[in-house]
This record gives C-alpha cells, sequence and structure tokens, in this order.
C-alpha cells in the first residue's frame, strides 16, 4: 500500500518517514537543508472545492474541508532537515524522528522520486522556493514545506 495514502488520518511528515530510505547523490542540492512547514502557502494553493473521494457527491466538498483542515493541523509546527542520507522530522510537539532515504529517481530538476524499504515510491517535488509533498488518497494537494 502506497504511504501516502493514507494521508487523511495520518500527519504527512510521519508518512513522509516512514517511506524514506538509502541515499541522496551531491546534485540534490535543493532537498538537503531545513524545511519547516508553511501552512498559508500550503492553503493558498488549495484547490478552489477540494472534495474528499470516495464519499457520496452532496458530502464530498464538506468532507474535503474537513480532512484539510485535520491533515493541516497535525503538520503545523512540522521540520525537516535533509543531509545527504537521512532526514530529519521535528514534529510540532517537539519529537524528533530520523530515517535513512534513498532517491531513485529524477524525472526533472524540480521532480525526485524516493523509495521506501518496501519498494513503494512517492514523489517530492519543488516549487519555486518550496518543497512540496503531494497527497493522494481521499483527498489530493500539496503540502507545502519552505526553507529555514
Amino acid at each position: 500500500m502506497h504511504v501516502l495514502s493514507r494521508v487523511s488520518t495520518v500527519c504527512i511528515a510521519v508518512t513522509a518517514m516512514a517511506f524514506l530510505t538509502g541515499c541522496s547523490k551531491k546534485d540534490d542540492n535543493w532537498l538537503v537543508g531545513e524545511w519547516a512547514f508553511d501552512q498559508a502557502t500550503t492553503r493558498a494553493n488549495l484547490p478552489a472545492d477540494i472534495k474528499a473521494q470516495g464519499v457520496p457527491d452532496s458530502l464530498a466538498i464538506e468532507a474535503g474541508k474537513r480532512l484539510t483542515d485535520e491533515l493541516i493541523g497535525q503538520v503545523v509546527g512540522t521540520k525537516m532537515l535533509f543531509t545527504a542520507t537521512t532526514v530529519t522530522f521535528t514534529h510540532g510537539n517537539g519529537n524528533r524522528e530520523s530515517a535513512a532515504y534513498k532517491i531513485t529517481g529524477r524525472p526533472d530538476a524540480d521532480t525526485l522520486v524516493i523509495k521506501d524499504e518496501d519498494g513503494d515510491e512517492s514523489t517530492f517535488s519543488k516549487s519555486g522556493k518550496y518543497l512540496c509533498i503531494p497527497t493522494t488518497g481521499a483527498i489530493q494537494l500539496k503540502m507545502y514545506f519552505q526553507p529555514i
């Protein structure tokens, strides 16, 4: 099961950390560094009518808003520190978690494909100065992290 498919109930930072394993290359400078969740930018880039999938149409917009608010609330205060070989998450409550990571693909200069220890792949992208983590599952949006 793709780790990011559970974003409606699990903090994106926790799910991202769960699938990172291996090593990186020096030419991935844009990933290496410290990143902080940017709630304002994430909200500013939400689709106008974000709808939850897998629910009746009459509930899709309301459920989408609720799931989006819940997801964003779980990520507020999260920071990520990437080195060439590891990522450390500091959650809003101060708890820290670290994992090794491996980059398995570079479809373009602004996109990295990450492979987890189970062989599942997820994609990270760069948008301007931001690191974007797209979600999948009941809602689709991008979580924006700014460099710090």
